[in-house]
């Protein structure tokens, strides 16, 4: 089955890969770039979050118990694809990813499949699989194995779960492909979010997405009854501007960012947060920020659940 685009919104909000914030209880997100926000994608839970991070703690096994290419590729396909057989909607989002390949990038315009450690496998194998294509394995030590030799500039069309920032492309990926005298034609994302479509798109890269994560899809998703009102009004002000989401709905209420019980990646984000003020708010909400301070100087010294 090829999912309509209101089909995936709504396995985006059933899978709980995408999460909205609840503003009066918190906890807020916090993204990569070291800034909160009021949503989060984990795009590997639309295949099932138990399943999705089954796989993923047994492609890091896989990654720490064999340091030789092809044992690793073998092991790592015969995981995911047998996960794959056995799952109806992890097909069905494949097929859509095949479709959309199909009707944006030229039949002959790339000879092999590529993707990224390590979420990136979770699509990017069935997705070769499908097109009965050769997958290349794109490592973060800028090694690249792939199931057949490829010849000097080939051309990759790349397969990912998400695209942020489209930092890994940048910096992993595309020197991966350099260094192996390859090349990519362009990329396929299950979703993107943030600037890095266009960034990829300013390198003479076609990006594609599914859903592209950003106020339309908010919209469509108010129509189709998945959000309420509140929630677009909420959503519609961080995308209009970030600093005044958080004046309105967040600064002020310490309790917001749980910072004694959140995980230690997003408690390091947060100590970044407060002391860049990146949003030049502390003139103006300096108890505020007094109180974020004596948080998380008390929280208490314990690794993250």
């Amino acid at each position: 089955m090829v999912y309509t685009s209101d089909a995936l919104i709504k396995l985006l909000y059933d899978s709980k890969a995408l999460s909205i914030w609840d503003r009066k209880k918190g906890p807020v997100f916090w993204y990569i770039v070291g800034v909160p926000g009021p949503f989060y994608i984990n795009t590997e839970w639309m295949i099932g979050a138990a399943l999705a991070d089954e796989l993923l703690g047994k492609i890091d096994a896989i990654l720490a118990g064999s340091k030789e290419p092809a044992t690793r590729a073998q092991q790592l396909d015969e995981l995911i694809l047998a996960a794959y057989a056995k799952t109806p909607v992890y097909r069905d989002i494949v097929a859509t990813m095949v479709a959309r390949a199909k009707e944006n990038f030229p039949e002959g315009s790339y000879s092999f499949v590529s993707g990224g450690e390590r979420r990136d496998w979770l699509f990017s194998i069935p997705f070769a699989h499908e097109c009965k294509m050769p997958h290349a394995f794109l490592f973060k030590n800028l090694s690249v194995f792939c199931d057949r030799p490829l010849k000097p500039h080939e051309s990759s069309l790349h397969i990912a779960d998400l695209i942020n920032n489209a930092a890994s492309y940048f910096d992993l990926w595309f020197p991966a492909l350099e260094k192996a005298q390859l090349r990519c034609a362009g990329t396929l994302c299950v979703n993107s979010r943030g600037a890095g479509m266009q960034r990829l798109e300013a390198h003479g890269q076609k990006a594609v997405a599914l859903n592209a994560i950003e106020l339309p899809f908010f919209k469509q998703s108010l129509t189709n009854g998945l959000i309420s009102q509140d929630t677009y009004d909420e959503i519609d002000m961080h995308f209009e501007s970030p600093r005044k989401w958080a004046v309105k709905y967040l600064i002020g209420n310490v309790a917001l960012l749980d910072v004694e019980n959140i995980d230690k990646k997003s408690f390091g984000r947060l100590q970044s947060f407060i002391a860049r003020d990146p949003w030049n708010l502390r003139n103006d909400h300096q108890e505020f920020f007094d109180e974020m301070q004596a948080a998380i100087k008390d929280r208490p010294n314990r690794e993250a659940s």
